[in-house]
């Protein structure tokens, strides 16, 4: 029988596209013939197609109308492709997304959470879906998890295990994998790394220009990127001519624009746009730095590169990143001592070395795409376990 998986979320697709790493859903590709990943909100009939990974957008054109109308445009897709799985991310509106697939198709959701909610709502004062409140938004994310009849995640976010662990509404229906999908490149990332031929250890060194601060993600008031403005002041005052590199495009980047002329370091930041997976790796191999507020994605991709890491120590970083063996960390919020461990980061090139090498095993270990094929039969073949 062919397998045919359906991804589904209230995600732009053109957001997705412009993170520069959507095609990580290609990995479904280990497990299935067909992979569907399908976006409710968005730019309408639009179709992206790689191998046998399909990127479709089902929005039109009211935002209202596509949330009302998704249950019943995401059930007529499904009878037009017959998938065999059903996977989301969406904590948030889940339950109302894939209501038709449950009553109708009798689908089986996997809900696959990639953040913890009460940590956003602590971090940002707002909800995950921004015109919800908090109160809510809270409802909401106990019916998704009441209509999910799996709930899976990685064995080595113990933050994670712990969380859902702890909840009623997912500790009977927990599986835990080796691997997530989501905790992976894309395919065009590990061909692009393996392709590259490094002619020089780190950014820090490259004749003589100013050593490279780099982030990679949405430029989302939720991802925190106006921190890294703030601690490149910091580091510039204290002597280090550093340069920030922001990869990614978002609702945000006007506004940090204006925040960065404000606050005198507007020549220092480059804003580069969104850019391809493949054409990452050469901005980390640049980088001397990967400052991540808030990433996921992109911080195992710097990892994998062989950069030190500025971290907040939160959400899925918390228990897996050591500050002073294999990053070096703050807590959430506290720009300060983010951009003191820039400092110290920029000032000792030994603890950089070192930093790097213990991530980049860390990441061999954790974020290679061995056990893959077993990692997505556990999650998805509902026949041989409940």
């Amino acid at each position: 029988m062919t397998k045919v998986l359906l991804l589904f979320n209230v995600m732009k697709l053109e957001d997705m596209i412009a993170k520069g790493n959507v095609w990580y859903v290609r990995h479904y590709e280990a497990y299935f013939d067909q992979v569907y990943v399908v976006y409710l909100f968005g730019t309408a009939g639009r179709t992206v197609t790689q191998g046998r990974t399909r990127l479709v957008s089902l929005a039109g054109r009211s935002a209202w109308l596509n949330l009302l109308l998704a249950p019943f445009r995401l059930w007529v897709f499904a009878r037009r492709i017959h998938p065999t799985s059903y996977l989301t991310a969406d904590q948030v509106f889940a339950w109302w997304t894939s209501l038709s697939l449950v009553m109708f198709h009798r689908a089986k959701i996997v809900l696959m959470p990639v953040c913890i909610p009460e940590q956003i709502y602590a971090n940002t004062g707002r909800s995950l879906a921004a015109i919800l409140p908090i109160w809510l938004e809270r409802v909401f994310i106990r019916w998704s998890y009441a209509v999910a009849s799996r709930v899976v995640t990685g064995k080595n976010i113990s933050v994670y295990i712990n969380w859902l662990s702890s909840m009623n509404g997912s500790k009977k229906k927990l599986r835990i994998v080796d691997i997530l999908v989501d905790e992976l490149p894309s395919t065009e990332f590990f061909e692009a790394l393996s392709n590259y031929h490094d002619q020089c250890q780190e950014g820090a060194g490259n004749s003589g220009l100013s050593p490279v601060l780099l982030y990679v993600g949405r430029l989302h008031h939720e991802k925190m990127v106006a921190d890294l403005i703030y601690a490149l002041r910091e580091i510039m005052d204290a002597g280090h001519p550093a340069r920030l590199i922001l990869v990614g495009e978002g609702e945000e980047r006007s506004s940090l624009q204006e925040l960065a002329q404000q606050l005198g370091v507007r020549d220092s930041i480059e804003f580069v746009g969104s850019k391809k997976s493949s054409e990452l790796v050469r901005y980390y191999k640049s980088a001397a730095l990967f400052l991540s507020p808030l990433t996921g994605t992109a911080l195992r991709e710097a990892a994998l590169c062989g950069v030190p890491v500025v971290a907040y120590n939160s959400d899925w970083v918390r228990g897996i990143l050591k500050d002073g063996d294999n990053a070096l960390l703050a807590e959430q919020g506290d720009r300060h001592t983010f951009a003191q461990q820039a400092i110290r980061a920029l000032g000792n090139p030994r603890l950089r070395e070192t930093l790097a090498r213990n991530l980049t095993i860390l990441a061999d270990l954790m974020w290679s795409p061995k056990g893959l094929q077993s990692a997505l039969t556990s999650t998805f073949a509902f026949e041989d376990r409940a």
